[in-house]
């Protein structure tokens, strides 16, 4: 429900800034997206992050370093802190 999906967006936030989060919504993993490609349940999300770290366990080093040389120092310090 609308009032479900506000109110876990605003305990993610609040319990999140107290750990350094920065702010986020359901829309920042692409839940729209997903949904409107086919996503109707909790298997796709499950599927999406084995897709993910199987991504990340196969090409994590070359990905990584490609994004790090892509910004600037001053940007992922500002990212990262």
């Amino acid at each position: 429900t609308r009032r479900g999906v506000a109110a876990s967006v605003g305990l993610m936030n609040v319990v999140g800034c107290w750990f350094g989060a920065a702010p986020a919504c359901h829309g920042a993993g692409g839940l729209a997206g997903q949904y409107r490609f086919g996503a109707r349940g909790g298997a796709s999300v499950w599927v999406l992050g084995w897709g993910k770290m199987l991504l990340a366990l196969l090409l994590g080093d070359k990905l990584m370093l490609d994004a790090v040389r892509a910004f600037p120092a001053p940007v992922l310090g500002a990212l990262l802190a």
